[in-house]
């Protein structure tokens, strides 16, 4: 967490690039086009198969939480995943926002 320009998607990056050479799977995700790739998935019926994409996935990186306001559907579908991933992978999660807000 921090203000604009303090590095943090610069460090998120360098942190999956590493993992990248030592041979973990990583994506690096804009939350606020996940959630619209989440959304149009849920439209599409396709849920299942894009979350399928992300199972063999080590480290996921989420830039920008809560830069962009979400429909209450969007955050419902973002924290879904977040919860599946939780003990399963490596997450990393930059924003300019303070952790109670």
């Amino acid at each position: 967490m921090g203000s604009p320009g303090t590095g943090k998607s610069h460090l998120a990056t360098g942190l999956g690039r590493k993992a990248c050479e030592l041979g973990y799977e990583v994506r690096f995700l804009r939350v606020s086009l996940l959630v619209e790739q989440l959304e149009h998935a849920l439209i599409e019926n396709k849920l299942p198969a894009f979350r399928r994409r992300l199972e063999k996935v080590d480290l996921i990186i989420l830039d920008e939480m809560g830069y962009l306001p979400f429909s209450k559907e969007g955050y419902g579908l973002l924290f879904q995943l977040i919860a599946e991933w939780y003990e399963q992978k490596s997450l990393i999660i930059t924003s300019n926002l303070e952790f109670s807000q």
